[in-house]
């Protein structure tokens, strides 16, 4: 008996079905479930970087904001405080002759090591057979309060290489952990999965 079909029939007993058409709905999410394993997770960039409300362009620096702009980061900075918000986007890529599907994930952002967030996305993706799909997950931090052991100047710093800014490289470390629905029942993957990214 394949692992697939053990797995099927405890998933059956587990949930106490017995109806075809339902027996039939949780194979198919099930199957989905099993071809999910075999998706590949890859991290595709960081964009939409806000920064005190403004938008950093890709390689934008210190020296492109303007005069208020640049009032309003020197206030920050003697406040000890810097709001930035930006997406991580990952490419989900199903080699699988059917769809792959997830009802929701979880995930972990680190920065250089620092978990930023920890939380989940309660949101269905579908991933059709033989292509890819993009999973844009928001951020919202303070870098001072994240980070309050460095330097302002390595502070700010960061904030721009999330731009592709000139400075110290950024590792952006994320774990994912999907779910499926069955029958109301959400299943977790047995793992998460982890992906790491350096900002050069």
């Amino acid at each position: 008996m394949s692992k697939i079909k053990r797995t099927l029939i405890i998933i059956f007993v587990a949930l106490g079905l017995s109806s075809c058409e339902v027996m039939n709905q949780v194979a198919n999410q099930a199957a989905q479930m099993y071809n999910l394993k075999n998706c590949t997770f890859d991290f595709n960039n960081v964009n939409r970087i806000q920064m005190l409300g403004i938008d950093l362009s890709k390689g934008m620096d210190k020296s492109d904001l303007n005069v208020t702009q640049l009032l309003s980061l020197t206030n920050a900075i003697m406040k000890k405080s810097l709001p930035v918000s930006f997406n991580v986007n990952l490419d989900v890529n199903n080699p699988n002759g059917i769809a792959a599907s997830m009802a929701k994930m979880d995930y972990i952002v680190t920065l250089n090591g620092k978990e930023v967030i920890s939380t989940s996305m309660n949101q269905a993706i579908n991933v059709p057979s033989n292509s890819s799909s993009v999973i844009s997950i928001p951020i919202s931090t303070d870098l001072f309060k994240l980070f309050n052991s460095e330097t302002s100047d390595a502070i700010v710093n960061l904030a721009f290489k999330l731009a592709g800014a000139q400075s110290e490289p950024v590792n952006v470390g994320i774990k994912v952990k999907p779910y499926i629905n069955i029958n109301g029942h959400q299943l977790a993957y047995p793992d998460y999965i982890n992906l790491n990214k350096e900002l050069k």
